[in-house]
């Protein structure tokens, strides 16, 4: 497995990516996001291309991309530490699930955060995602806030 920087060539792919991310998100959170809406998704990637906060990257056996992360370097003038990066996607297909890609991409990410004099990573994940909440904790991350909802 190689990972390298996202390109155009690799959309189509990290595109099953993010169907697949869609899928579980709805299956584990009982429908809360709608299927994925295609044309937007590809606008979104398309985007992250010309980005220069975006860094992005894709994990690829052979010819297929497995894993991708998307994260954006950014600000926040009103807190001590400004500078912070936050992790937008990560996702790796269910065939290579458990073989330490997500792991591989989160430190590369965390390499290039250092580079950067960046050193909070920040992101969010649902409680009912029980094992990418696992996931998380296992690398390092700590609870900072609790989102809330209410339906009426």
């Amino acid at each position: 497995m190689i990972l390298r920087k996202f390109e155009e060539k690799d959309i189509p792919q990290v595109l099953e990516i993010c169907r697949e991310m869609r899928e579980h998100h709805r299956k584990v959170l009982h429908g809360y996001f709608k299927p994925i809406d295609e044309a937007y998704e590809l606008k979104s990637l398309q985007e992250t291309l010309t980005d220069d906060d975006a860094f992005a990257l894709v994990a690829e056996e052979g010819n297929v991309i497995c894993g991708w992360l998307c994260a954006e370097f950014t600000s926040r003038p009103y807190l001590e530490t400004e500078r912070f990066c936050h992790v937008c996607e990560l996702g790796v297909l269910p065939d290579f699930r458990r073989q330490g890609i997500a792991e591989s991409l989160m430190k590369k990410l965390f390499e290039e955060a250092k580079n950067r004099g960046v050193f909070e990573i920040n992101l969010g994940v649902f409680n009912d995602n029980k094992i990418a909440y696992e996931f998380y904790q296992k690398l390092g991350f700590e609870p900072l806030e609790q989102k809330m909802k209410i339906n009426i």
